[in-house]
């Protein structure tokens, strides 16, 4: 018999064959290791470590006879177990994040190299999902200039089941991000700028600064004063954003941050044009 393999169990720390002795357990309902080990295809010296762990984790049931013998609980009460173990996983490692992520940033700078690092991303979906979600780990600042493409790449992204404004604001709001953006509007993408504004308040309420600028330029992001990302378009390509650059590099950041800097002083704190603000004055 050909006993499948689910790589679903996989994902509460199963090996395959802790996964096949599982799975032929359930298709038998009882059975000892000999019958496992032959209609599993299971080595003899895997199958009773394979079903301690199986009982440790609540996933079958074992007679202490001579032989042992193994009983599969019901498929709905393995599903249930599976789902509570893979939760209890995921508290553990939410748990630990914090202190692994304050030992990463006490590593000395010069432990952490000097070397410039960059990376390309291809398409719109890719400039959201590897490069803007490094605004989703901010731990102290963000400055961010977008413009129509870049609220079209975020739209496309949050309509398509990646909430990645929701992941910015619960981190910048768990940390204390300081994140301010400027906009960059026309008169013909005023409407489009209102939409995306009305269609996230929730999302943005974390900001601490937002203004609007008629300067277009070229929409970028800073992160924690040393990654950027630079987003990339183009007239004739039909979605616009065709890629994005990211690049570790604080000489690059500051020059970028300076230039907010600037483009913030002479930015507008409102917009009469369109008559509204999500967040209100501050």
């Amino acid at each position: 018999m050909r006993i499948p393999d689910s790589q679903l169990l996989a994902e509460v720390g199963l090996t395959l064959y802790e996964r096949k002795s599982l799975i032929t357990l359930i298709i038998f309902g009882v059975a000892d290791a000999a019958a496992i080990c032959k209609e599993g295809g299971i080595p003899t010296s895997k199958i009773y470590r394979a079903m301690e762990k199986l009982a440790l984790l609540g996933l079958v049931q074992i007679q202490s006879t001579r032989p042992k013998i193994y009983a599969a609980l019901p498929p709905d009460a393995v599903i249930d177990r599976v789902v509570e173990i893979a939760r209890e996983r995921a508290d553990r490692f939410a748990a630990s994040a914090g202190e692994l992520q304050r030992l990463l940033a006490s590593l000395p700078g010069r432990v952490r190299g000097k070397h410039l690092f960059t990376d390309l991303a291809l398409g719109a979906e890719s400039h959201v999902k590897r490069h803007l979600t490094h605004l989703a780990t901010a731990q102290k600042t963000i400055v961010s200039y977008m413009e129509r493409s870049d609220l079209d790449s975020i739209d496309q992204a949050v309509d398509g089941g990646f909430p990645i404004l929701r992941r910015i604001a619960r981190n910048a709001t768990d940390n204390h991000v300081r994140h301010q953006v400027v906009f960059g509007f026309t008169y013909q993408t005023a409407p489009r700028l209102l939409e995306f504004l009305r269609k996230h308040p929730a999302e943005i309420r974390h900001l601490t600064g937002v203004r609007y600028s008629g300067e277009l330029g070229h929409p970028f992001h800073v992160v924690d004063d040393e990654i950027v990302v630079l987003p990339l378009y183009h007239p004739f390509v039909p979605e616009g954003r065709f890629a994005s650059l990211l690049v570790r590099d604080r000489d690059l950041a500051k020059s970028l941050t300076d230039g907010f800097d600037e483009l913030w002083r002479k930015a507008m704190k409102s917009l009469q044009e369109i008559n509204f603000d999500p967040r209100g004055t501050r």
